[in-house]
């Protein structure tokens, strides 16, 4: 019997793609029914070639070129921590570059991620922030209306996450090794630093840095910019790379602290604060007034205490039509 790993691989491509001949059948049969873990290997690369749902015609026999693609993407890929190889024999072997051949495989953004068995999902509601303490010494504070998922078998050596929404991590440093978080088609990475993600849908993603390093970037292209404390960086859907600049306003953690700040700030940029933090939504009716200047802060704000004093200080007019707030007024022109 010839054992070249080659020939292998080709004949058992060959055989559960439907392109074998009679005797590549025959061939086959015989030799995986000799011993048991043969048998095993190839009723395995039967199931996964069905389950592609690839016409016959898919099948391509060059196996080198198929081995060296999937090295190239192996190599290409970032991974949070090293998995260790199980040890296959030949044939066992022979079956995994089969169906790698056989299934065309491709590490999309999706599959970028090491496998889990299981997953811890933690959800917040409307009004609700919950913080998730991680087996390795990390905190998350997760945000309103957000999703985190963490491997059930978290541990040092596997330091992947999942996030919906937005929250802050406190990462803990753990040996050198990397903590990935996977949001909305985005890729950060670090080792040991503070950051606030923010990733709701329909929105861009964001990430801002407090402390440490951080590495971000869109998982379809893996072009990572590296973002140091008082940076920000931004990816929306037609990015190809992140666009990194310093923070714009020191209340990107508002949610956290409950405080806003507000430094010589435009009128229309501190609307579109308090809509965030207050999940409202105001209209400035006059276009002169968005240039209005504000300088103040709030512990613990209050909608009605907020819009009180922005009335009185910036001689304006607040009034409410149903889940709206209209801003009028003289303002600072007069």
């Amino acid at each position: 019997m010839n054992n070249n790993p080659q020939t292998l691989c080709e004949k058992l491509a060959s055989y559960v793609s439907g392109n074998a001949s009679e005797d590549e059948k025959s061939w086959v049969r015989q030799n995986t029914a000799s011993v048991k873990e043969n048998e095993e290997a190839f009723r395995k690369a039967e199931q996964v070639w069905s389950r592609t749902g690839l016409p016959a015609d898919s099948y391509e026999p060059d196996v080198e070129k198929g081995w060296q693609r999937f090295q190239v993407r192996v190599q290409a890929r970032t991974i949070a921590s090293p998995v260790k190889k199980p040890a296959y024999s030949m044939w066992v072997a022979a079956a995994t570059v089969a169906l790698l051949l056989v299934a065309g495989l491709y590490w999309t953004a999706n599959t970028n991620q090491p496998a889990q068995t299981s997953w811890t999902e933690v959800r917040t509601g409307p009004n609700e922030t919950k913080t998730i303490n991680l087996a390795d010494g990390s905190q998350v504070a997760l945000n309103k209306n957000s999703t985190f998922s963490y491997p059930t078998n978290f541990q040092k050596e596997n330091r992947t996450v999942r996030l919906k929404g937005e929250a802050f991590f406190e990462v803990a440093k753990a040996e050198g090794k990397r903590f990935t978080i996977f949001a909305a088609g985005t890729k950060t990475e670090v080792i040991g630093t503070s950051f606030n993600l923010r990733a709701y849908a329909k929105e861009p993603v964001k990430v801002q840095v407090v402390t440490g390093k951080v590495a971000f970037a869109k998982t379809s292209t893996d072009d990572a910019v590296f973002l140091e404390p008082g940076q920000e960086g931004v990816i929306a859907d037609k990015t190809v790379r992140a666009v990194k600049q310093p923070i714009p306003s020191p209340n990107f953690q508002a949610w956290k602290t409950k405080s806003l700040v507000f430094r010589d700030t435009r009128l229309e940029s501190l609307a579109n604060e308090l809509e965030n933090y207050f999940g409202i939504s105001i209209q400035i009716k006059k276009e002169a007034l968005k240039n209005c200047r504000f300088t103040t802060s709030f512990q613990h704000p209050e909608l009605k205490e907020v819009l009180a004093i922005l009335a009185e200080t910036g001689n304006l007019s607040i009034t409410q039509n149903g889940t709206q707030y209209l801003i009028s007024g003289p303002g600072c022109q007069d």
